[in-house]
């Protein structure tokens, strides 16, 4: 047909998030600790480490890579233990070399936070980190020069 014009509007192809939370982060890291470590608590760290013993936890990369997943660390972090705070130098995205300390787990008060707390949080932490830092590290290395 001669002098049809097709007009295409941008506007209408706009993907709009829905208006309901399609999903449950808090319901989801309750199940990683429970997996993790069942209604027992970790068994290896009962028998090792004593109750009250007070501690700091530092982030230290495996690997060259890019780091991810930061927010739900401090998310795990928080369900385990609301008093642990998490202190970063680095934020998600950002390239780290094997053996750089990049991130500080601690009490937000005077009193450092009790190594069990730390441990039942650090492995769904660790988990998560690491299959994401992988991904992120391999999903980059195609964009690298």
């Amino acid at each position: 047909m001669a002098g049809v014009e097709t007009i295409i509007s941008f506007e209408s192809m706009v993907i709009r998030p829905p208006s309901q939370r399609t999903y449950d982060l808090t319901a989801f890291i309750k199940l990683a600790h429970s997996e993790d470590v069942g209604d027992q608590g970790d068994v290896t760290c009962m028998a090792t480490i004593p109750d009250d013993m007070e501690v700091e936890a530092y982030f230290l990369a495996k690997e060259d890579g890019i780091i991810a997943g930061i927010a739900l660390a401090e998310m795990i972090f928080n369900e385990v233990d609301p008093s642990l705070q998490v202190e970063w130098s680095l934020k998600n995205g950002d390239y780290v070399h094997k053996g750089l300390k990049f991130g500080k787990v601690h009490s937000k008060f005077e009193k450092q936070s009790q190594a069990h707390n730390i441990v039942r949080a650090e492995r769904v932490v660790l988990n998560f980190m690491q299959r994401m830092s992988g991904i992120a590290t391999l999903t980059k290395m195609p964009t690298q020069p």
